[in-house]
């Protein structure tokens, strides 16, 4: 969560970072701020809500900066206000910081600055960094810096100024990403907390490692360790991809994002594929055929949205490479002490690229020898630089904090990998093709029901009025549902559980009456009957249902209040039909109940704290 942004050189530096904070704001949208120099003083100006809001502040009262740090904030400690926005200063106005991630020890070093006399005007963890920068303080802004830093515990990236210090920024990272770009043409230099804030040409680009620390101006980037001794980084030239990030016609970006999906699944599937031979090839998959064939354990790794599309990767390699496969929640998974046996390859899956608990699970396995595959939609992220091998999304920026594209991309790499480690087995050209066929239909049968959104809108309008819901299916299904209820909680602010249809009469049927509604995904073939039965428990206690499930499927329609049909597809790609329907269904729900769609409260889109 949040958006660090800064600039040193000719232009407007209040404005470079405004700009810089827009392309940030996913990382959160609390409140924001910026600091500058001007006249041997620090000038700052915040404000709680999302980036016009600062913008439109600022503007009442501009001035020219020597330079400027900016920051969009997700609130972690203390509630969103002015006070506790960032920058965040000492208590002469000397020093100014912004800060991604969370000071563990924060009260302890509150404490002891208080004992000596400091007084602190917010609530938050992040106040104490810039007391204590001034506390070391002795002329040398570095070593004040760098000495502050030793009493910190926990993570960080930050960027920091002093008034005494005109021509420098300081950064400073632990877990947390920093990137610093550097024109020595245009004599500019910037920081952000994703190189793809940056929208200037030609920069030369750094990422700093943990417990590194930068002076950049404008004239030359220096890099020092944790004890000030100089550090040799190698720029790399990185094209930024800058797509719009207009809605088009629609009134929501999510909105746009559930349509783009015909184009997105086909943009995942382009040219990786070999039809004549029923399997699949990626572009920059470093990993040899001998290697993958040595696989004999697959751990998949994600969180969220990234979680539900690795448990559905994990049934795609047990049923069709027959690999014993596992998809860990990696917040849980980096505490724990895990078994790498020898043949495991770990799979790690975040669309930002930057979510800390996958890559510090990452970080964990790789220690103990494990190959990594990420599976990412963002270039230059955190992830795909840490990772052995990459498989990109494709699916273009996700503007919408709620993910719907990437998820469906993300099944659809996965389901192409399954397909390449299966044919690398026991699987015969004839079905690996047969799968091919059905992969490449998917557009086309999502077309088909966004095509039927106005039905999915009035079914919609029906269920808006219920608090609480139940998703529940049986074998893919049931992953499916967990994403179906997710996507209804993180827009509707409504009670939706994910459930697995066999367990309902293992303690939650207890919990059926007709204000609960039941969403029953009944797309799993193999399990349909059983999932007939289950709906049947349901509706004999009353509870209201709504299924989707196959066209062809009669008897749904005797148990159901409300049936969408969908068409048929093998169960391996059921999810993606299915979610898209959901997705949809979510949409108009949290449309009727007039809640901020594309930024939900508390949710940012990339999550870097705990």
């Amino acid at each position: 969560m949040c958006g660090i942004f800064g600039y040193i050189g000719p232009r407007d530096s209040a404005q470079v970072c405004l700009d810089g904070l827009k392309y940030l704001e996913y990382r959160g949208y609390d409140s924001a701020g910026l600091a500058g120099i001007i006249e041997g003083k620090i000038h700052s100006c915040k404000e709680i809500g999302k980036i016009h809001a600062l913008e439109t502040l600022w503007r009442q009262n501009p001035c020219p900066l020597d330079l400027a740090i900016a920051h969009t904030r997700w609130a972690t400690h203390g509630q969103p206000s002015r006070e506790n926005a960032h920058p965040h200063f000492d208590g002469t106005g000397s020093v100014a910081v912004v800060h991604n991630g969370i000071i563990e020890n924060y009260r302890a070093l509150r404490s002891m600055l208080q004992e000596k006399g400091y007084t602190f005007t917010s609530d938050t963890d992040t106040e104490v960094i810039a007391q204590l920068i001034q506390d070391c303080y002795k002329g040398d802004f570095l070593a004040s810096v760098s000495r502050a830093l030793s009493f910190l515990q926990g993570f960080w990236g930050i960027a920091v100024i002093h008034k005494n210090h005109p021509d420098q920024i300081i950064a400073a990272a632990r877990e947390n990403p920093i990137a610093i770009a550097h024109s020595p043409e245009r004599t500019e230099a910037f920081v952000s907390s994703d190189a793809n804030a940056f929208h200037s040409p030609d920069l030369d680009i750094l990422f700093l490692k943990n417990d590194e620390i930068a002076i950049i101006n404008p004239h030359k980037i220096e890099i020092f360790d944790s004890q000030a001794a100089p550090i040799t980084k190698i720029a790399e030239k990185i094209k930024i991809e800058r797509a719009s990030v207009s809605r088009g016609e629609y009134e929501h970006f999510m909105l746009k994002e559930i349509f783009e999906q015909p184009q997105t699944i086909q943009q995942a599937l382009h040219n990786r594929f070999i039809e004549d031979f029923g399997t699949a090839e990626f572009e920059g998959l470093t990993l040899t055929a001998p290697e993958l064939q040595a696989v004999k354990r697959i751990l998949i790794l994600g969180c969220g949205t990234s979680l539900h599309a690795g448990a559905i990767g994990s049934l795609l390699f047990e049923e069709m490479s027959r690999i014993p496969a596992q998809a860990e929640i990696a917040s849980e998974f980096r505490y724990k002490n895990p078994i790498i046996s020898e043949g495991t390859l770990v799979i790690a899956i975040s669309q930002s690229g930057e979510t800390l608990d996958t890559i510090a699970a990452v970080r964990e396995v790789k220690a103990k020898g494990a190959k990594v595959l990420a599976i990412c939609n963002v270039r230059h992220s955190t992830l795909t630089r840490d990772a052995d091998a990459c498989l990109f999304l494709r699916a273009g920026p996700e503007i919408s904090v709620c993910s719907t594209k990437a998820f469906t991309s993300q099944i659809t790499v996965l389901s192409l990998f399954a397909l390449l480690m299966a044919r690398l087995r026991h699987m015969r050209k004839e079905e690996g093709q047969i799968f091919l066929r059905s992969l490449r239909e998917l557009p086309d049968l999502v077309t088909g029901v966004l095509h039927r959104i106005d039905e999915l809108a009035h079914i919609a309008h029906k269920y808006a009025s219920f608090e609480h819901f139940f998703f529940l299916g049986r074998h893919y299904m049931y992953t499916t549902c967990l994403e179906g209820a997710l996507k209804l909680k993180e827009i509707s602010y409504l009670n939706a559980v994910g459930y697995p249809a066999g367990e309902m009469k293992h303690g939650p049927i207890a919990l059926i009456n007709p204000q609960l509604a039941t969403i029953a995904f009944c797309g799993n073939n193999r399990t349909y009957s059983k999932m007939s039965s289950s709906l049947m428990e349901i509706k004999a206690r009353k509870g209201p249902i709504l299924a989707f499930a196959p066209e062809g499927a009669s008897d749904i329609a005797s148990i159901a209040d409300d049936v969408f049909y969908l068409p048929q597809i093998p169960d391996e790609l059921a999810p993606i039909l299915y979610t898209t329907a959901a997705q949809l269904f979510a949409y108009h729900i949290a449309h009727v109940r007039g809640t901020d769609i594309d930024q939900p409260r508390n949710l940012a889109k990339s999550v870097t704290v705990e």
